[in-house]
């Protein structure tokens, strides 16, 4: 299981049926709510991600996001003179261990290149619904741990012969 993510950013943003609608209306709205979501999923798995942004163009940040304090979870801005894709494909070149990693982005060309130097692959749409699965899988692991939540009981572990001895027991101690 891959434990490092490399997401371009804006691609998931304007490839991503669950976040493109989102980011037609507003731009920042719909990347805090992909940080938001990837800092859960690295909360919920304990993997690592790394955010990356362009940072030139027309969606330079007027607010850039900060990553939540998060273990595991980084938010870049790429130089100016750089795409985020060259960022990602450059972490990737100095990565020691590709099968570790998956690139998350809907870019195919991004993607080939990054599959051919070893790493693993991941389109927008696919990432965020693992992250809902996730998310799912979380909830359900919570929900059970409440219902479990009462202290087990003594009478519980007993078997029918001894609570019977005991119910016996109990009868003649109120008479």
């Amino acid at each position: 299981m891959p434990n490092l993510y490399y997401i371009d950013g804006y691609n998931v943003l304007h490839s991503s049926s669950l976040l493109r609608p989102l980011a037609i209306k507003d731009f920042e709205a719909a990347r805090d709510a992909l940080v938001d979501k990837v800092a859960a999923f690295c909360v919920a798995t304990g993997k690592q991600a790394v955010i990356v942004f362009d940072g030139r163009g027309k969606h330079q940040p007027e607010r850039a996001p900060t990553a939540p304090h998060v273990k595991g979870l980084e938010i870049l801005y790429s130089p100016h003179h750089l795409s985020a894709d060259a960022v990602i494909e450059r972490m990737i070149y100095k990565t020691h261990n590709r099968l570790d990693t998956v690139v998350v982005s809907s870019d195919q060309g991004m993607r080939d290149l990054c599959r051919n130097m070893g790493a693993l692959t991941m389109a927008a749409d696919n990432f965020l619904q693992e992250v809902r699965e996730t998310r799912n899988d979380t909830a359900r692991t919570l929900s059970s741990l409440d219902k479990k939540a009462d202290p087990p009981r003594i009478e519980d572990r007993l078997d029918d012969s001894t609570m019977a001895r005991l119910s016996a027991l109990k009868e003649k101690l109120s008479k």
